[in-house]
């Protein structure tokens, strides 16, 4: 069970380097969101820790539903529906990211970070997608992707948490799920900005601003 999750959400964040249009990511985030809510009720379903199926359902009510509608109406609303914007290729970014899962899984490893038993499958899958989350917001020039790879870190950083210590304390998981969400809105009404005055989601744009 604990690798076919572990698989799932590998594959997924990979798949965000494979998109062709801005509208893909939102539904990839969404499975990857889905995928993360797994791995807590999984744990929770194993070891009976009551917190931990919380965080699976404000998981997956938080960034398996509300950040996707959000992102999703905030696209529509401005009509983006454009390919992404990559700094590098397609291909050279896929090489890229498969490269950093490649030095995320050693890097991992050679850091011997404590792990509880349900967890040992899902921390350098945590490791990674910190890394990928990294470069997507490097690489891509539009600010939805960015928040996709700011998403993807979060997700990333809730991973590493469950697999180190069965989740955080509860005051503090609300806290984050809270701060993510209005960073999101943040992010949505940010994008319209940047569109309404450059008619384009590029950042790139945002130089021009410089004195």
């Amino acid at each position: 069970m604990e690798l076919f999750i572990g698989s799932g959400l590998l594959l997924s964040t990979v798949m965000l380097f494979q998109i062709r249009k801005v509208m893909d990511s939102v539904a990839i985030l969404a499975l990857q969101s889905f995928m993360l809510s797994l791995t807590a009720a999984a744990m929770w379903y194993k070891t009976g820790i009551a917190h931990l199926l919380v965080a699976a359902v404000f998981t997956l009510i938080v960034k398996g539903i509300l950040i996707p509608y959000i992102l999703y109406y905030t696209i529509r609303k401005i009509g983006v529906v454009r390919e992404v914007e990559r700094s590098t290729g397609r291909y050279t970014s896929l090489l890229i990211a498969l490269v950093l899962a490649a030095l995320g899984y050693y890097i991992s490893a050679q850091l011997n970070l404590p792990s509880k038993e349900l967890g040992k499958t899902y921390l350098p899958v945590s490791v990674i997608m910190i890394f990928l989350g990294t470069f997507i917001m490097i690489d891509h020039k539009k600010a939805i992707m960015q928040g996709v790879g700011l998403i993807t870190i979060e997700n990333g950083i809730f991973l590493i948490a469950e697999s180190i210590a069965y989740g955080m304390p509860m005051v503090v998981e609300f806290g984050i799920f809270f701060d993510l969400l209005v960073s999101v809105i943040v992010i949505g009404l940010l994008m319209s900005r940047i569109y309404s005055t450059f008619d384009s989601l590029s950042t790139e744009n945002m130089e021009n601003l410089k004195g």
